[in-house]
C-alpha cells in the first residue's frame, strides 16, 4: 500500500503521483507543463505587483528639496524647484481633477492610482493634464512647478488621500513612501 504523501524520490522512480493518480512517465509530461505553466504565472504576478507599486520623485529635478514636512498642521510634503521645472505623478494612474480651486492650492491635479488611494499635486504654474488621462509615473508631466493659490515660492505641495481629495471620510496620508524613489530623486536623502 502506498502513503499519501509521496517523496520526491518516489516520483523520480516512477512512484504514484497524486495529482492524478498516473504514473509520471505516462501522462506526457503534464505535470511538467502545469509546474511551467504555474512559475510562469508566478513571474508574471511578481511583475505586475512590482509594477503598480513602483512610485517616483515628482519633481522633475534632481537638485529640488523638501521645504516642508509631513505633520498634523501640514498633512503634505511641499518640494521646492525652479520656476516651470516639470511635475509627474508619483504612481501611474488617471487624473481625476486638473485645473483651479479656490482651496489655497492654485492650479492642481489629482490622480487617482487605484486601490482608493489619490495623490494631489498643487501650486503649478500650468497644468498640462486633463480629466480621464491616464499618466505614468516618471514619464508624464501633469504641470510645472509654480506659486499659484497661496504659495510664497515656487514649490509643489504633494499629497497622499486614501479617499476622494476633500470627501467626507477620506483622510491624508504621509506621502513620503509613495515619493521616496526615482531617477529625479536627490541624493541628499537617500
Amino acid at each position: 500500500m502506498s502513503s499519501p504523501l509521496t517523496t520526491g524520490a518516489q516520483v523520480a522512480r516512477g512512484g504514484p503521483c497524486l495529482d492524478s493518480g498516473v504514473q509520471p512517465h505516462q501522462n506526457g509530461g503534464r505535470r511538467l507543463r502545469r509546474l511551467a505553466l504555474a512559475s510562469v504565472l508566478a513571474g508574471s504576478l511578481v511583475l505586475t505587483v512590482a509594477a503598480t507599486t513602483s512610485a517616483y520623485w515628482p519633481v522633475g529635478s534632481r537638485s529640488s528639496w523638501v521645504t516642508q514636512w509631513f505633520s498634523r498642521a501640514h498633512p503634505a510634503i511641499d518640494i521646492a524647484a525652479n520656476y516651470g521645472t516639470r511635475v509627474f505623478p508619483a504612481r501611474s494612474g488617471t487624473v481625476v481633477f486638473a485645473g483651479w480651486r479656490s482651496n489655497c492650492g492654485g492650479y492642481q491635479v489629482w490622480v487617482s492610482n487605484g486601490n482608493g488611494y489619490y495623490t494631489g499635486y498643487y501650486h503649478l504654474a500650468r497644468v498640462y493634464s486633463r480629466r480621464g488621462d491616464a499618466v505614468w509615473a516618471q514619464h508624464s508631466t501633469i504641470g510645472l512647478v509654480g506659486r499659484s493659490g497661496c504659495a510664497s515660492g515656487p514649490h509643489t505641495h504633494v499629497e497622499l488621500w486614501h479617499g476622494y481629495p476633500w470627501r467626507s471620510g477620506s483622510y491624508r496620508i504621509n506621502p513620503w513612501s509613495w515619493i521616496d524613489y526615482g531617477y529625479y530623486f536627490p541624493s541628499r536623502y537617500q
